[in-house]
């Protein structure tokens, strides 16, 4: 891997989705449900920066304005009032508001205002729209896991701010929901055959490694931008898009020679910085190549075969696949069969995202 590409995606994107002690706390939070949404207050006591923004929320504004009235002045009043509020807006609502923050902070910006002696005017379906829509799509199709597929939309979000704080074109702020859709007709995919294979390890990821996947393709696109021509990614899509072989053979076959990393290594990379989807980044890095992982790691060689037959399925959506011998192997080993490969890629085209 070229070390001048790694330390920019380093520097550019992997250390700012790193999320800090705070929003990460509200994250593993809200995938446990051993855990109380109240056992969150000493995270956000013990960082006064979150705990003002709460604070000064304006959806919160009479209610804390109520609090600070009814709560004797011999009462500490940081601890009831952030008790209060927690226990009003639940684990979910709670993560929202903290990583919208944490996404403003990344940018660079202020959070939003009416004016200047206004509250914290934040929506967080603005700011985080792929991650909650992606949780949303699970909870209406009653999906499990559904705030794993939070983590993956996360991992678009944030690749957004980024962009809007570099001033990225349009062009590369449109692929990035291309990647976002690809990614979640892979999930859909990946999730449905899972469904058909009984129980297996790691399961809780099925959805939203498959999702992140594309995440590195995003990136790729700006690491390796428009202006470089030849060498850039768009170009490299549109030959693969014109190869002979389709374009994922062509993909498969001549990424690793056109570029100096991978897509999958830069969404393995996502992964392990953003934490939550760390469990299972070697499944994400051998997405391509699940046999490596064969022997050593049977959960995440597992998710790597799915997720290897939901790419193949997207990329061939008119159901003309090419199958390797891996793919085929995994088939027969899972009861899978190529016919249902080909309705799950027609039912998903067919499919708003």
């Amino acid at each position: 891997m070229e070390s001048s590409f790694l330390t920019q995606a380093f520097r550019e994107f992997l250390l700012p989705s790193a999320p800090s002690e705070t929003p990460l706390a509200t994250l593993k939070a809200s995938g446990n449900e051993k855990m109380r949404v109240r056992q969150l207050m000493p995270v956000f006591l013990k960082n006064p920066a979150y705990w003002h923004f709460l604070m000064k929320l304006n959806v919160l504004a009479q209610k804390v304005k109520d609090w600070r009235a009814e709560v004797p002045e011999t009462v500490d009043h940081s601890v009831v009032i952030t008790d209060r509020i927690l226990g009003l807006m639940g684990k979910d609502l709670i993560r929202n508001f903290t990583l919208g923050m944490a996404l403003f902070r990344t940018l660079g910006a202020n959070l939003p205002r009416k004016n200047k002696d206004a509250g914290l005017n934040l929506s967080p379906p603005d700011v985080l729209p792929l991650a909650i829509g992606a949780q949303d799509y699970c909870m209406d199709k009653k999906l499990m896991h559904s705030d794993m597929a939070f983590n993956a939309g996360l991992t678009y979000d944030w690749i957004n701010i980024i962009l809007n704080k570099k001033k990225a074109s349009q062009d590369q702020k449109a692929y990035v929901k291309e990647c976002y859709v690809e990614g979640f007709k892979m999930a859909k995919i990946a999730y449905r055959l899972a469904q058909t294979m009984g129980r297996i390890e790691l399961d809780r990821y099925v959805f939203a490694g498959a999702m992140s996947i594309p995440a590195g393709k995003a990136v790729m696109n700006v690491l390796f931008p428009k202006e470089q021509k030849e060498k850039s990614w768009a170009q490299f899509i549109a030959d693969c898009e014109k190869h002979p072989q389709g374009r994922r053979a062509a993909a498969l076959a001549f990424e690793a020679k056109r570029f100096d990393l991978r897509h999958a290594e830069i969404s393995s990379l996502m992964a392990s910085f953003g934490e939550m989807l760390r469990p299972v980044e070697k499944a994400i890095f051998y997405y391509n190549t699940p046999y490596f992982l064969t022997g050593t790691h049977k959960g995440q060689a597992t998710l790597a075969g799915l997720w290897s037959l939901a790419a193949l399925a997207v990329s061939q959506p008119d159901g003309k696949f090419q199958l390797e011998p891996h793919q085929e192997k995994f088939m027969r080993k899972n009861g899978l069969s190529l016919e249902q490969l080909k309705t799950l890629a027609a039912e998903v085209k067919a499919e708003k995202t």
